[in-house]
């Protein structure tokens, strides 16, 4: 029996397998991690966005009101102001924003209690506003009127430190010049306030009128001297400042006699016994004066005189 064997088996080959690229996942995972970073720098841009919007349009403003009801031309303090905050679109245009933005400045009209301080209703003190702006804390405003003969001219000026003489009107008594007042400043000029002004106008009745910055002392003694005589100006240079004590011009009769008398008059016992304690040589000295003895007055003697039921006393010299 012949046995036939069935042919050998050939091996199937393996399947066919596509090679793996390499390094996909870290790509991806790279990409990934790219994504999410744009993401948040987005949003951090986004945020930061709104933040500097808000910072730019804040949601209040500060604005200075009045604390008080405030009358036009008061100068004004900073108790009278209040700072507060209102939204934006509240704010009045040109409102105050500080207290120092006005505080020290003069109102050109009335401001109410809680109303807002405008800049442009506000102004520096000057005499522009009237004489009491310009003048210094402390002093007063007095006008004078001068002597016709010599008033002032176009070279006294507003600003300007002058002197101020009296003389007394003729017959009340020896004719003399006294200095009243020395480096009072020239508020006015007649009605010229302002030193680059037309020159001074006089008055109506021809007499020069001045206006000058005193002391309430000086006041009254610029009206007495005006009230007993006449006022004179002198003008003083633009940097003297000094004050002295300056005479009556001529000096009093009374003095020039007993000026010499006085140096020679002999030393009181209490400057003698000064200069003794001193050791001072006494022969240097000048004798004391020896006062003369008082006579005593007469002896008085009383005596009664009996007449009848009258009696009387009377006093007789012995």
């Amino acid at each position: 029996m012949h046995v036939v064997s069935p042919p050998p088996r050939t091996p199937h080959p393996p399947p066919l397998q596509m090679p793996r690229p390499r390094g996909l996942p870290g790509t991806t995972l790279s990409l990934a991690l790219a994504a999410g970073l744009a993401a948040a720098a987005l949003a951090f841009l986004l945020v930061r966005g709104r933040l500097a919007a808000q910072a730019a349009s804040p949601a209040s403003a500060p604005v200075v009101v009045a604390a008080r009801d405030i009358p036009a031309r008061t100068r004004l303090t900073a108790g009278w102001l209040v700072t507060r905050r209102v939204p934006p679109a509240e704010v009045p245009e040109g409102a105050a924003t500080a207290p120092s933005d006005v505080a020290g400045k003069v109102t050109l009209q009335a401001v109410a209690k809680g109303a807002a301080l405008i800049r442009s209703a506000v102004t520096a003190p000057d005499a522009a506003l009237g004489m009491a702006f310009a003048l210094p804390a402390n002093l007063r405003a007095v006008t004078v009127v001068l002597d016709p003969t010599d008033g002032p001219d176009e070279f006294v000026r507003p600003g300007d430190h002058v002197d101020l003489l009296a003389t007394d009107e003729p017959g009340s008594g020896p004719a003399e010049v006294r200095t009243v007042l020395q480096n009072v400043r020239l508020l006015a000029v007649g009605a010229q306030t302002a030193p680059d002004a037309a020159p001074p106008v006089e008055s109506a009745a021809g007499a020069p009128r001045v206006t000058v910055a005193v002391s309430p002392r000086g006041a009254q003694a610029l009206v007495l001297a005006g009230a007993r005589g006449k006022l004179h100006l002198s003008l003083r240079a633009a940097d003297d400042a000094a004050v002295s004590p300056v005479p009556v011009f001529p000096a009093p009769p009374v003095a020039r006699e007993q000026a010499a008398p006085i140096l020679a008059q002999p030393l009181s016992p209490r400057r003698r016994a000064s200069r003794i304690a001193a050791r001072e040589p006494l022969e240097s000295l000048p004798p004391l004066p020896v006062a003369a003895p008082r006579p005593l007055p007469p002896a008085r003697v009383e005596v009664t005189v009996i007449k009848g039921s009258q009696s009387q006393t009377v006093s007789v010299s012995p």
